[in-house]
Protein backbone atom coordinates (compact mmCIF):
# COMPACT_ATOMS: atom_id res chain seq x y z
CA UNK A 1 0.00 0.00 0.00
CA UNK A 2 1.43 3.25 -1.14
CA UNK A 3 2.27 6.11 1.45
CA UNK A 4 -1.68 7.92 1.00
CA UNK A 5 -3.39 4.66 1.31
CA UNK A 6 -1.43 3.88 4.34
CA UNK A 7 -2.10 7.54 6.06
CA UNK A 8 -5.79 7.28 5.19
CA UNK A 9 -6.08 3.93 6.93
CA UNK A 10 -4.43 5.52 9.93
CA UNK A 11 -6.78 7.95 10.07
CA UNK A 12 -9.67 6.09 9.04
CA UNK A 13 -9.27 4.17 11.62
CA UNK A 14 -9.63 7.34 14.19
CA UNK A 15 -13.00 8.05 12.33
CA UNK A 16 -14.33 4.30 13.54
CA UNK A 17 -14.20 5.13 17.73
CA UNK A 18 -15.16 1.93 18.30
CA UNK A 19 -12.72 0.45 16.90
CA UNK A 20 -10.29 2.92 17.63
CA UNK A 21 -9.19 0.33 21.02
CA UNK A 22 -6.37 -2.26 21.01
CA UNK A 23 -9.54 -4.79 22.62
CA UNK A 24 -10.26 -4.91 18.45
CA UNK A 25 -6.18 -5.54 17.91
CA UNK A 26 -6.76 -9.66 17.18
CA UNK A 27 -9.15 -8.61 14.38
CA UNK A 28 -6.12 -6.16 13.36
CA UNK A 29 -3.31 -8.37 13.24
CA UNK A 30 -5.22 -11.46 11.55
CA UNK A 31 -5.75 -8.58 8.60
CA UNK A 32 -2.12 -8.47 8.81
CA UNK A 33 -2.10 -4.52 10.11
CA UNK A 34 -3.92 -1.54 10.13
CA UNK A 35 -3.79 -1.05 6.35
CA UNK A 36 -4.38 -4.83 5.73
CA UNK A 37 -7.73 -4.11 7.44
CA UNK A 38 -8.90 -2.04 4.78
CA UNK A 39 -7.41 -3.87 2.31
CA UNK A 40 -9.25 -7.13 2.97
CA UNK A 41 -11.97 -8.61 1.48
CA UNK A 42 -15.56 -8.27 2.76
CA UNK A 43 -16.00 -12.08 2.43
CA UNK A 44 -12.72 -12.73 4.77
CA UNK A 45 -13.40 -9.51 6.86
CA UNK A 46 -17.18 -11.39 7.78
CA UNK A 47 -15.33 -14.68 8.17
CA UNK A 48 -13.10 -12.80 10.91
CA UNK A 49 -15.91 -11.54 12.84
CA UNK A 50 -17.31 -14.80 13.01
CA UNK A 51 -14.03 -16.07 14.39
CA UNK A 52 -13.60 -13.20 16.67
CA UNK A 53 -17.36 -12.72 18.02
CA UNK A 54 -17.59 -9.14 16.36
CA UNK A 55 -21.18 -8.28 14.85
CA UNK A 56 -20.62 -8.53 10.77
CA UNK A 57 -21.35 -4.92 9.14
CA UNK A 58 -19.79 -3.17 12.82
CA UNK A 59 -17.49 -0.83 10.88
CA UNK A 60 -17.88 1.40 7.43
CA UNK A 61 -14.68 0.82 6.25
CA UNK A 62 -15.29 2.16 2.81
CA UNK A 63 -17.09 5.80 4.23
CA UNK A 64 -14.02 6.04 6.74
CA UNK A 65 -11.17 5.95 3.83
CA UNK A 66 -13.65 8.63 1.83
CA UNK A 67 -13.96 10.64 5.24
CA UNK A 68 -10.47 10.50 5.67
CA UNK A 69 -9.02 12.66 3.04
CA UNK A 70 -10.67 16.11 5.02
CA UNK A 71 -8.66 15.09 8.21
CA UNK A 72 -5.66 14.54 6.01
CA UNK A 73 -6.03 18.34 4.85
CA UNK A 74 -6.16 19.46 8.32
CA UNK A 75 -3.72 17.04 9.60
CA UNK A 76 -1.25 19.04 7.25
CA UNK A 77 -2.60 22.86 7.69
CA UNK A 78 -1.71 22.33 11.41
CA UNK A 79 1.15 19.99 11.23
CA UNK A 80 -0.32 17.19 13.59
CA UNK A 81 1.12 13.86 13.26
CA UNK A 82 -0.04 10.37 14.17
CA UNK A 83 1.14 7.75 16.41
CA UNK A 84 0.00 4.18 16.03
CA UNK A 85 0.10 1.05 17.76
CA UNK A 86 2.62 -0.27 15.48
CA UNK A 87 4.98 2.51 15.79
CA UNK A 88 7.81 2.02 18.06
CA UNK A 89 7.35 6.14 19.81
CA UNK A 90 3.92 4.70 20.92
CA UNK A 91 4.37 5.17 24.60
CA UNK A 92 4.96 2.16 26.26
CA UNK A 93 2.86 2.06 29.31
CA UNK A 94 -0.20 2.69 26.92
CA UNK A 95 0.50 -0.04 24.82
CA UNK A 96 0.02 -1.74 27.91
CA UNK A 97 -4.01 -1.12 28.57
CA UNK A 98 -6.33 -2.96 27.11
CA UNK A 99 -8.39 -0.22 25.69
CA UNK A 100 -5.75 1.80 24.28
CA UNK A 101 -6.15 3.63 21.40
CA UNK A 102 -4.80 2.06 18.42
CA UNK A 103 -4.24 5.28 16.46
CA UNK A 104 -3.81 9.03 18.29
CA UNK A 105 -2.75 12.26 16.92
CA UNK A 106 -0.16 14.51 18.92
CA UNK A 107 2.03 17.80 18.59
CA UNK A 108 5.31 18.48 19.99
CA UNK A 109 7.43 15.29 21.36
CA UNK A 110 6.32 12.31 22.90
CA UNK A 111 9.18 11.37 25.18
CA UNK A 112 9.28 7.43 25.44
CA UNK A 113 12.13 6.38 27.03
CA UNK A 114 12.26 3.74 29.64
CA UNK A 115 14.27 5.73 32.49
CA UNK A 116 11.52 8.67 31.99
CA UNK A 117 8.63 8.71 35.26
CA UNK A 118 5.22 9.78 33.99
CA UNK A 119 2.72 11.23 36.61
CA UNK A 120 -0.94 12.43 36.15
CA UNK A 121 -1.97 14.75 38.45
CA UNK A 122 -5.81 15.67 38.15
CA UNK A 123 -8.52 16.90 39.96
CA UNK A 124 -11.43 19.50 40.15
CA UNK A 125 -12.36 22.56 37.68
CA UNK A 126 -13.70 24.56 40.85
CA UNK A 127 -10.28 23.99 42.45
CA UNK A 128 -9.20 26.29 45.86
CA UNK A 129 -6.32 28.29 45.94
CA UNK A 130 -4.79 26.25 48.76
CA UNK A 131 -5.10 22.88 46.39
CA UNK A 132 -3.65 24.76 43.71
CA UNK A 133 -0.68 26.05 45.43
CA UNK A 134 -0.29 22.76 46.96
CA UNK A 135 0.25 21.39 43.51
CA UNK A 136 2.85 24.05 42.68
CA UNK A 137 4.42 23.16 46.17
CA UNK A 138 4.58 19.56 45.23
CA UNK A 139 5.87 20.05 42.10
CA UNK A 140 8.65 22.40 43.43
CA UNK A 141 9.88 19.97 46.48
CA UNK A 142 10.16 16.95 43.36
CA UNK A 143 12.53 18.83 41.64
CA UNK A 144 14.10 19.91 44.63
CA UNK A 145 14.34 16.35 45.75
CA UNK A 146 16.38 16.17 42.26
CA UNK A 147 12.89 14.32 40.35
CA UNK A 148 11.54 14.87 37.26
CA UNK A 149 8.61 13.32 36.35
CA UNK A 150 7.41 14.00 33.21
CA UNK A 151 3.52 15.53 33.88
CA UNK A 152 0.45 14.73 32.51
CA UNK A 153 -2.69 15.91 32.73
CA UNK A 154 -5.62 17.26 30.86
CA UNK A 155 -5.76 20.94 30.22
CA UNK A 156 -9.04 21.90 31.97
CA UNK A 157 -9.08 24.63 34.27
CA UNK A 158 -8.56 24.06 37.81
CA UNK A 159 -6.03 21.56 39.15
CA UNK A 160 -4.93 20.47 35.93
CA UNK A 161 -4.17 23.83 34.91
CA UNK A 162 -2.14 23.96 37.94
CA UNK A 163 -0.33 20.67 37.31
CA UNK A 164 0.98 22.54 33.93
CA UNK A 165 1.97 25.55 34.88
CA UNK A 166 4.05 24.29 37.93
CA UNK A 167 5.82 21.94 35.02
CA UNK A 168 6.41 24.83 33.31
CA UNK A 169 7.52 26.96 36.13
CA UNK A 170 10.04 24.38 37.45
CA UNK A 171 11.38 22.89 33.94
CA UNK A 172 9.36 19.96 34.28
CA UNK A 173 8.13 17.85 30.49
CA UNK A 174 4.49 18.36 30.33
CA UNK A 175 2.16 16.33 28.44
CA UNK A 176 -1.90 18.14 27.62
CA UNK A 177 -4.26 15.04 26.84
CA UNK A 178 -7.19 16.59 24.92
CA UNK A 179 -10.72 15.71 24.45
CA UNK A 180 -10.61 17.25 20.80
CA UNK A 181 -9.01 17.60 18.01
CA UNK A 182 -5.80 19.63 18.17
CA UNK A 183 -6.79 22.31 15.51
CA UNK A 184 -7.91 23.98 18.47
CA UNK A 185 -6.97 24.62 22.39
CA UNK A 186 -10.17 24.22 24.85
CA UNK A 187 -10.80 26.26 27.15
CA UNK A 188 -9.34 28.82 24.83
CA UNK A 189 -7.77 30.92 28.08
CA UNK A 190 -5.43 27.99 27.93
CA UNK A 191 -4.08 28.89 24.08
CA UNK A 192 -1.19 30.59 25.67
CA UNK A 193 -0.45 27.96 28.28
CA UNK A 194 -0.64 25.24 25.53
CA UNK A 195 1.96 26.88 23.19
CA UNK A 196 4.39 27.13 25.93
CA UNK A 197 4.08 23.47 26.75
CA UNK A 198 5.41 22.40 23.07
CA UNK A 199 8.28 24.94 23.25
CA UNK A 200 9.42 23.48 26.32
CA UNK A 201 9.41 20.37 24.95
CA UNK A 202 6.22 18.42 25.92
CA UNK A 203 3.41 17.77 23.78
CA UNK A 204 -0.75 17.80 22.69
CA UNK A 205 -2.58 14.18 22.64
CA UNK A 206 -5.58 13.01 21.23
CA UNK A 207 -7.46 10.15 19.83
CA UNK A 208 -9.94 12.61 18.57
CA UNK A 209 -9.28 13.88 14.92
CA UNK A 210 -10.72 17.24 13.71
CA UNK A 211 -13.62 16.81 12.19
CA UNK A 212 -15.18 14.59 15.18
CA UNK A 213 -17.38 16.80 16.59
CA UNK A 214 -16.97 17.71 20.48
CA UNK A 215 -19.04 16.06 23.12
CA UNK A 216 -18.76 16.35 27.17
CA UNK A 217 -18.21 12.14 26.26
CA UNK A 218 -15.06 12.65 24.86
CA UNK A 219 -13.60 14.16 28.01
CA UNK A 220 -14.03 11.21 29.43
CA UNK A 221 -12.80 8.86 27.01
CA UNK A 222 -9.63 11.04 27.42
CA UNK A 223 -9.16 10.38 31.13
CA UNK A 224 -8.11 6.30 30.30
CA UNK A 225 -5.26 7.86 27.87
CA UNK A 226 -4.50 10.06 31.40
CA UNK A 227 -4.20 7.09 33.12
CA UNK A 228 -2.45 5.00 31.40
CA UNK A 229 0.36 7.11 29.81
CA UNK A 230 1.11 7.23 33.40
CA UNK A 231 3.26 4.79 35.87
CA UNK A 232 1.05 7.15 39.01
CA UNK A 233 -1.66 9.41 39.13
CA UNK A 234 -2.26 11.90 41.53
CA UNK A 235 -5.97 13.14 42.66
CA UNK A 236 -5.61 16.81 44.27
CA UNK A 237 -8.71 17.80 44.64
CA UNK A 238 -11.94 16.17 43.67
CA UNK A 239 -15.53 15.85 44.84
CA UNK A 240 -17.16 12.38 45.02
CA UNK A 241 -18.05 12.02 41.35
CA UNK A 242 -16.07 13.69 38.62
CA UNK A 243 -13.36 13.16 36.13
CA UNK A 244 -10.62 12.67 38.58
CA UNK A 245 -12.18 10.25 40.46
CA UNK A 246 -13.04 8.35 37.08
CA UNK A 247 -9.28 8.74 36.13
CA UNK A 248 -8.20 7.24 39.59
CA UNK A 249 -9.93 3.77 39.18
CA UNK A 250 -8.63 3.75 35.76
CA UNK A 251 -5.10 3.71 37.09
CA UNK A 252 -6.21 0.93 39.56
CA UNK A 253 -7.26 -0.89 36.76
CA UNK A 254 -3.90 -0.65 35.14
CA UNK A 255 -2.40 -1.69 38.34
CA UNK A 256 -0.64 1.76 38.73
CA UNK A 257 -0.39 3.55 41.25
CA UNK A 258 -2.98 5.86 42.76
CA UNK A 259 -2.48 8.85 45.60
CA UNK A 260 -4.55 11.14 47.06
CA UNK A 261 -4.04 14.38 48.84
CA UNK A 262 -6.34 14.39 52.38
CA UNK A 263 -8.57 16.79 52.68
CA UNK A 264 -11.02 18.58 55.57
CA UNK A 265 -14.30 16.10 55.67
CA UNK A 266 -16.54 19.38 55.74
CA UNK A 267 -14.89 20.27 51.90
CA UNK A 268 -16.89 19.32 49.19
CA UNK A 269 -14.14 19.32 46.74
CA UNK A 270 -12.07 17.22 49.18
CA UNK A 271 -14.72 14.17 49.67
CA UNK A 272 -13.48 12.09 46.81
CA UNK A 273 -9.81 12.00 48.00
CA UNK A 274 -11.07 11.52 50.99
CA UNK A 275 -13.15 8.70 50.04
CA UNK A 276 -10.08 6.83 47.77
CA UNK A 277 -7.59 7.09 50.30
CA UNK A 278 -10.81 5.20 52.90
CA UNK A 279 -11.33 2.84 50.56
CA UNK A 280 -7.76 1.57 49.74
CA UNK A 281 -7.43 3.35 46.76
CA UNK A 282 -5.55 5.68 47.00
CA UNK A 283 -2.45 6.26 48.93
CA UNK A 284 -2.55 9.16 51.52
CA UNK A 285 -0.23 11.51 49.97
CA UNK A 286 1.65 14.65 51.75
CA UNK A 287 4.43 15.81 50.45
CA UNK A 288 6.90 15.68 47.73
CA UNK A 289 8.88 12.66 49.54
CA UNK A 290 5.89 10.39 49.29
CA UNK A 291 5.31 10.94 45.56
CA UNK A 292 8.76 10.33 45.16
CA UNK A 293 8.90 6.81 46.41
CA UNK A 294 5.52 5.84 44.77
CA UNK A 295 7.64 6.48 41.73
CA UNK A 296 10.41 4.56 42.54
CA UNK A 297 13.12 7.51 42.69
CA UNK A 298 15.69 6.73 44.85
CA UNK A 299 15.87 10.08 47.74
CA UNK A 300 18.90 12.03 47.88
CA UNK A 301 19.74 12.14 51.05
CA UNK A 302 20.74 16.34 52.30
CA UNK A 303 24.15 17.36 51.37
CA UNK A 304 23.79 20.56 53.57
CA UNK A 305 26.27 21.32 56.23
CA UNK A 306 25.15 21.07 59.65
CA UNK A 307 25.18 24.27 61.66
CA UNK A 308 24.92 23.90 65.58
CA UNK A 309 23.44 26.72 67.07
CA UNK A 310 24.90 27.95 70.12
CA UNK A 311 23.08 28.74 73.61
CA UNK A 312 22.53 32.27 71.80
CA UNK A 313 19.79 34.65 71.89
CA UNK A 314 16.67 34.38 70.06
CA UNK A 315 17.24 36.75 67.75
CA UNK A 316 20.39 35.59 67.14
CA UNK A 317 19.20 32.50 66.31
CA UNK A 318 16.57 33.46 64.29
CA UNK A 319 19.21 34.74 62.13
CA UNK A 320 20.94 31.74 61.83
CA UNK A 321 17.67 30.15 60.70
CA UNK A 322 17.29 32.90 58.55
CA UNK A 323 20.62 32.48 57.24
CA UNK A 324 19.98 29.03 56.83
CA UNK A 325 17.04 29.53 54.27
CA UNK A 326 18.36 31.92 52.48
CA UNK A 327 21.47 29.85 51.54
CA UNK A 328 19.10 26.35 51.31
CA UNK A 329 15.66 27.96 49.64
CA UNK A 330 12.63 26.28 51.79
CA UNK A 331 12.86 23.56 54.25
CA UNK A 332 10.87 21.48 56.23
CA UNK A 333 11.52 21.71 60.18
CA UNK A 334 12.65 18.58 60.78
CA UNK A 335 15.12 19.73 58.18
CA UNK A 336 16.04 22.55 60.01
CA UNK A 337 16.14 20.48 63.68
CA UNK A 338 18.58 18.18 62.00
CA UNK A 339 21.22 20.91 60.42
CA UNK A 340 20.97 22.96 63.30
CA UNK A 341 21.13 20.47 66.80
CA UNK A 342 17.77 21.65 68.04
CA UNK A 343 14.69 20.44 69.35
CA UNK A 344 11.48 21.29 67.33
CA UNK A 345 9.52 22.80 70.38
CA UNK A 346 12.64 25.30 70.52
CA UNK A 347 12.89 25.98 67.02
CA UNK A 348 8.80 26.04 66.45
CA UNK A 349 8.90 28.85 68.85
CA UNK A 350 11.57 31.05 67.39
CA UNK A 351 10.12 30.57 63.41
CA UNK A 352 6.60 31.52 64.93
CA UNK A 353 8.32 34.79 65.52
CA UNK A 354 9.85 35.18 62.79
CA UNK A 355 6.61 34.57 60.58
CA UNK A 356 4.75 37.23 62.75
CA UNK A 357 7.52 39.15 62.11
CA UNK A 358 7.18 39.50 58.33
CA UNK A 359 10.67 37.99 57.90
CA UNK A 360 9.21 34.16 56.59
CA UNK A 361 6.81 32.32 55.44
CA UNK A 362 5.29 29.08 57.18
CA UNK A 363 3.98 26.42 54.06
CA UNK A 364 2.05 23.64 53.77
CA UNK A 365 3.46 20.41 55.05
CA UNK A 366 5.97 22.11 58.38
CA UNK A 367 8.40 24.18 55.62
CA UNK A 368 9.53 27.26 55.77
CA UNK A 369 11.17 30.08 53.41
CA UNK A 370 12.01 33.16 53.29
CA UNK A 371 9.31 35.98 52.37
Amino acid sequence: MNRNSSVKARIAISLLPKLNSCIYLPLIERCGGLEGFFLESDQALNQLYRELNIPTDTFNRKTAIQNSEAEIEQLDKHEIQICTIEDGCYPELLRQCADAPLVFFYKGKLKSSPANKYLAIVGTRHASSRCEARVTALVEDLVNLGCRPVLVSGLAYGIDASAHRASLKFGLTTLAVLGHGLHMIYPATHKSMAHQILETGGAWISEFPCTANIHPSNFLRRNRIIAGLCHATLVAESAIKGGAMATARLAMSYDREVMAFPGRPEDKYSAGCNFLIKENIAALTENATDVAHLLGYPIKKTTLQQTILPNFSDDEQGNTLIQLLSENGALHIDELCQLTQRPSSELAAILLQLELEGKIIGLAGKKYSLR
